[in-house]
């Protein structure tokens, strides 16, 4: 199993060594060789996990499943070490996507040929990034499958051990005494196979979406650069009283309407992830029923995930403007035009306002004697930090 899992780790090192070479030259490569390390590791998804099942397999045929408690511990560990080994390939893809990250928040000594000036990301660097999330979710659905075909061995064979319907096990406790015992002892405490494996599976998935989030932020973060430190919050115009001119509609800021872009083409970039469901045993046939139908749905993969980037995005953006340090009456017409206009777009993707984010929205319809007196009109389902925030950003008491 050692052998086996080393051999498979090695195949990573060409790969993971291109890669590197390639962040440390900045080149427009970085895509590919990403690209080529993702395509290594899904390569030997299969023939890890293939290798554990195997074992038990012939355990369970030769020896009747005797001492397969102590053959499990070796497959735990093996696959644990070897999703340790694939964690540092991940590493060196985030350490290379970090340097993008710089060159696309315009650090120096950059010289990364893509154009970052465009409203979406490049869908080269895009696509091979995303890849990472569908080797994540492969790797979580095989060891999951492994855990449960091993755990379904141990329950067949505690049933023929506490049925009797042993044959050639009892050789074997013949030749060893007292292990009948000890080994009905130990197989009614396998409950989990792979406790370590399923510990080092989750943080490789954890690691992958994290690095997946971080990227996709990117832009976010682009977009509310000096939110917070614009004038348009502490602006104040006096109305001119010569002629009564009726007041006209606020439109939204640049920094929300650029956030607001970048959120409405997440949808279409996530479209690469469509094909994740063929990595599932009912995979073809689920992309089958898709294709038939007319009108044409992310999977739920992907729609999970264009989900969980809005919201952060959204957070993100709550969290800035909350540091806004003063809001004029003007500055407060603003901002409720900007978080009305993204919440349109929250709404078009089906994604909920963060309780903050609507808790502001709340306190800016108060008027400026209201806020004055800000404990008879607070909702009782809001967030009361934000509430207490945006009450002193307004000069009211509280």
């Amino acid at each position: 199993i050692t052998g086996l899992h080393n051999k498979l780790a090695g195949d990573l090192m060409l790969p993971t060594a291109k890669l590197k070479q390639a962040t440390h030259s900045q080149s427009a490569s970085i895509a590919d060789s990403i690209e080529a390390c993702t395509n290594a590791v899904h390569s030997i998804i299969g023939p890890s996990c293939e290798v554990g099942a195997s074992s038990v397999e012939r355990c369970m045929s030769i020896t009747d499943g005797f001492k397969i408690d102590e053959l499990l511990l070796v497959v735990d560990e093996c696959l644990a070490a070897f999703l340790s080994k694939i964690c540092l390939t991940l590493r060196v893809i985030k350490d290379c996507v970090t340097s993008v990250k710089g060159s696309m928040e315009g650090q120096e000594g950059s010289e990364v040929s893509y154009d970052y000036s465009q409203q979406a990301l490049p869908q080269d660097l895009l696509v091979a990034i995303l890849r990472v999330l569908q080797i994540a979710a492969l790797f979580s659905n095989s060891v999951g499958n492994l855990e449960e075909s091993l755990r379904t061995s141990v329950a067949s064979l505690r049933s023929r051990m506490e049925s009797g319907s042993f044959e050639g096990i009892h050789i074997w406790f013949t030749l060893f005494p007292g292990q009948k015992e000890e080994h009905q002892s130990k197989l009614a405490r396998l409950e989990a196979p792979l406790p370590s494996a399923k510990k080092a599976m989750k943080d490789f998935a954890s690691s992958a979406e994290d690095l997946v989030l971080d990227f996709m932020m990117v832009k976010v973060k682009e977009s509310l650069q000096g939110i917070k430190e614009s004038k348009l919050w502490s602006r104040t115009e006096e109305k001119d009283k010569t002629f009564d001119l009726p007041s006209f509609s606020v439109f939204p800021s640049k920094h929300v309407t650029s956030l607001g872009e970048y959120l409405l083409v997440i949808p279409q970039q996530f479209e690469v992830l469509d094909d994740l469901e063929e990595l599932s045993p009912t995979g073809s046939e689920a992309k089958e029923r898709r294709e038939g139908d007319q009108a044409s749905e992310p999977s739920s993969f992907a729609a999970e995930w264009i989900s969980k980037i809005v919201e952060e995005a959204s957070k993100l953006y709550t969290r800035d403007i909350l540091r806004i340090p003063r809001l004029s009456e003007n500055g407060c017409s603003q901002l409720q035009a900007d978080i009305d206009y993204l919440g349109n777009i929250l709404q078009a993707l089906f994604v909920s306002a963060p309780v903050a984010l609507s808790t502001i929205a709340a306190n800016l319809s108060l008027s400026a004697e209201e806020v004055k007196d800000p404990s008879s009109s607070r909702p009782k389902d809001c967030d009361g930090m934000a509430w207490d925030t945006v009450v002193k950003m307004r000069g009211g008491g509280g």
